[in-house]
């Protein structure tokens, strides 16, 4: 009887193994009423095979049998509460299973199909996990990357750089017609919004920082839906320059008034809050724009401001990087 049950599960194998390839696809969770099926005919029973694995649930401490018959030879066992994969069933009272890289029979009573609610929380908690190893994965190449681009240190580093728009322009205009010249090297434009910087203002002020830079950025206020878009260069590039040696500053952006451009107090409020939320701790938030209005502004067009208040907000910078 035994050697006949040995050459019966050998013969079993061969015939599902050729069918099945044993193996669990990744996306074998699917509903029950999507799947076909195969009638095997067997010496003494039919196995109906499905086309893709269903889960199932171990209710029950079992024994594994490498045929349906309480006598075959035990494969291996089942542990209530974990679950396999089940292959298909017999006209006899036993569910076809693998239980790893094995397969065999398992009585219906120790074991029953995972319910639709069951399968959609694996399937939701796969997804997870694979966005969570993308993510991650994604994160340890970005690391690598800031790693390679931190060792690029400039032959002669800036002492102090100032990234930015029109404002930034003009501020180092009215520094150098009142006082000679500006302490900071300027890397600016006029009207330039965040694809200038990305662009161009980071790849120019990259070869100017190094060990000891102090870098303070202030742009915005020509794309103030685009805080996102900051947050996540200004992150990258903050991480890289503070590898360097270098201390990273972004000053809000300053106090608007009328003007025809569709600047108004309100977005540059919601800007400055969206940005400062966002940007990494080796950052530091200068609030420039409640100092002005604490200490007066002198606007020339509801947008720049007149040298006065250049000067003020020149000395303010350096200030608060410890430069005077």
């Amino acid at each position: 009887m035994k050697k006949r049950n040995k050459k019966m599960a050998k013969i079993l194998a061969a015939v599902l193994a050729a069918a099945l390839g044993i193996c669990v696809p990744e996306t074998t969770l699917q509903a029950a009423e999507t799947q076909t099926s195969v009638q095997i005919q067997m010496p003494g029973f039919v196995v109906e095979q499905f086309s893709v694995p269903r889960l199932m649930n171990v209710t029950k401490n079992a024994v594994v049998r490498t045929l349906p018959d309480n006598n075959a030879a035990k494969l291996t066992s089942v542990t209530a509460g974990n679950t396999v994969w089940g292959w298909g069933q017999t006209n006899t009272g036993w569910y076809f299973v693998q239980v790893g890289s094995q397969i065999g029979y398992v009585r219906y009573e120790a074991a029953a199909y995972a319910t639709q609610d069951q399968i959609a929380a694996i399937q939701a908690q796969a997804a997870t996990a694979a966005q969570q190893a993308a993510a991650a994965q994604a994160q340890a190449a970005q690391q690598a990357q800031i790693a390679a681009a931190a060792a690029n240190q400039p032959t002669v580093a800036a002492g102090i750089v100032f990234i930015g728009d029109s404002r930034m322009v003009t501020l180092k205009d009215a520094v150098e017609r009142n006082l000679g010249s500006c302490a900071a090297a300027v890397v600016a434009k006029n009207g330039s919004r965040h694809e200038w910087l990305h662009d161009t203002g980071i790849p120019q002020a990259d070869k100017i920082i190094g060990k000891g830079s102090r870098v303070i950025i202030n742009m915005g206020v020509n794309d103030l839906s685009d805080a996102d878009k900051y947050a996540k260069d200004v992150n990258y590039w903050a991480a890289v320059w503070s590898a360097r040696g270098a201390q990273i500053y972004y000053a809000s952006v300053n106090p608007v008034w009328a003007n025809s451009y569709g600047m108004t107090e309100e977005r540059v409020k919601l800007f400055n809050d969206r940005l400062k939320g966002q940007l990494i701790p080796q950052i530091i938030w200068l609030d420039s724009h409640d100092y002005l209005m604490s200490v007066g502004v002198h606007a020339s067009d509801g947008v720049h401001y007149k040298d006065d208040t250049n000067l003020v907000l020149y000395q303010y910078y350096l200030s608060m990087i410890g430069a005077i």
